[in-house]
């Protein structure tokens, strides 16, 4: 055992980080084609795609 631990140093985020991330968003946001819309219908068919599949099928009934 050490008699002498050693004390966690906690880092401090700088600023200059959440400006970079803030300017970031900003651009990818002026940057993007699609409106939030089209971003959650392609979300959905990638995530559920094959429950629509199902579905249009007929085998799997949805209720609403």
């Amino acid at each position: 055992m050490n008699r002498h631990q050693k004390h966690t140093q906690h880092r401090t985020k700088t600023p200059a980080y959440r400006q970079a991330f803030e300017r970031l968003d900003e651009a990818l946001e002026e940057n993007t084609q699609s409106d939030n819309s089209e971003k959650i219908q392609l979300m959905r068919l990638a995530l559920f795609g094959d429950v629509v599949k199902l579905q249009q099928s007929g085998k799997v009934k949805i209720p609403k």
